[in-house]
């Protein structure tokens, strides 16, 4: 295979000619070496002037030919420029420089797999994250003679659309965790988890107390900041396995994994206590608010995250009729409270 040159630094046909493969054209009929020259000449210009990078390696995995945009979208030293290294080579200067948005620990074997995947061929594409922030789409194609070429287009832009579609469709808009829809989607899964494994599991009903008051005495504007403040502050309570979500209006839920009662209620407390004792600050204005919080566990009775999520509503209904500010317990698919003291209520086993 013929090494290729940069744009504007062609070899002079007759160099062409001798350079070109000897072997038999599909059509199975050699055309004479001008027309070869010519038409050498001309992809090779075409390929020097694409967006997109080009790289044709022999059979040993050895670069031929490789455009500029491929060059600088790895930042190729001169002598990958001027030079034919093995495609192991110029991977082992791109895990050298980093040029991929992989950890550390992960990217020998990131670059090994790429290596693999190059020699198996015909593969398909493969999306890579660059260090830079893009990402760019690798495509191998077989060549005659056991050649591969590889091609990587930018789609950076259409990646990004695409996570900010998914973003728009699971997270609430106003405060940026997940709205009630993504939330049932990953409560669904964790509840099959937790019933794979026969785990605990547990479910908070948040409501924050006298919302439309808040809205009629200073405006759906701190009204909207109030849900964004207790938002923070629920995440500032909540561990990574958790999971948070606006349920709708100025309702939330949050999902414990490998949570009993006992520990969901102390998880409840904490929440409760956290939004007392620290108002919204808007303007000139502190503003206090109280939460209500119905809390439930999985038990064997239940069929689904919908039932868990039922027992906690019916749970946190009993915390607003008995004077808010307060979280009761449920047990059971009846959803009945076990035990309801002064603040908060809980089986009298987790007292």
């Amino acid at each position: 295979m013929p090494r290729l040159q940069p744009a504007g630094r062609y070899p002079n046909p007759d160099h062409l000619v001798r350079e070109a493969p000897r072997g038999p054209v599909a059509s199975g009929r050699r055309p004479d070496g001008g027309a070869t020259a010519l038409e050498l000449a001309t992809l090779y210009a075409a390929l020097d002037n694409i967006e997109n990078g080009v790289i044709l390696l022999d059979h040993e995995l050895r670069m031929q030919y490789a455009n500029p945009a491929l060059h600088a979208m790895f930042n190729s030293p001169p002598e990958f420029v001027n030079g034919k290294p093995l495609f192991a080579e110029m991977l082992e200067h791109a895990r050298r420089s980093r040029a991929y948005a992989v950890s550390p620990e992960e990217l020998r074997k990131y670059v090994s797999n790429r290596l693999a995947w190059v020699v198996a061929g015909d593969q398909p594409p493969v999306d890579q994250r660059l260090s830079s922030g893009r990402v760019i789409r690798c495509q191998c194609a077989v060549l005659p003679a056991g050649g591969r070429m590889l091609t990587y287009s930018d789609i950076t832009d259409i990646v990004h659309h695409a996570e900010e579609l998914e973003r728009l469709a699971t997270t609430d808009g106003m405060t940026g965790i997940y709205n009630r829809r993504h939330f049932m989607t990953l409560a669904d899964i964790e509840w099959s988890r937790s019933g794979r494994y026969r785990r605990p599991m547990s479910f908070l009903m948040i409501d924050i107390d006298y919302f439309k008051s808040i809205n009629d005495r200073f405006g759906h504007e701190v009204g909207d900041q109030m849900i964004v403040h207790l938002t923070k502050v629920a995440t500032a309570c909540k561990r990574d396995s958790d999971v948070l979500a606006r349920i709708g209006g100025e309702e939330f839920g949050l999902l414990l994994p490998e949570t009993d009662l006992a520990q969901a209620l102390l998880v409840a407390e904490r929440l409760r206590r956290e939004v007392a004792e620290n108002p919204l600050v808007a303007d000139t204005d502190r503003i206090s608010t109280t939460i209500s919080i119905g809390v439930a566990s999985r038990d064997e009775a239940m069929t689904g995250i919908s039932d868990l999520m039922k027992v906690a509503d019916r749970a946190l209904y009993e915390a607003k009729n008995g004077g808010r500010n307060r979280v009761v317990c449920a047990a059971g698919t009846d959803g009945n409270p076990v035990h309801k003291p002064g603040g908060s209520s809980a089986p009298a086993a987790l007292r």
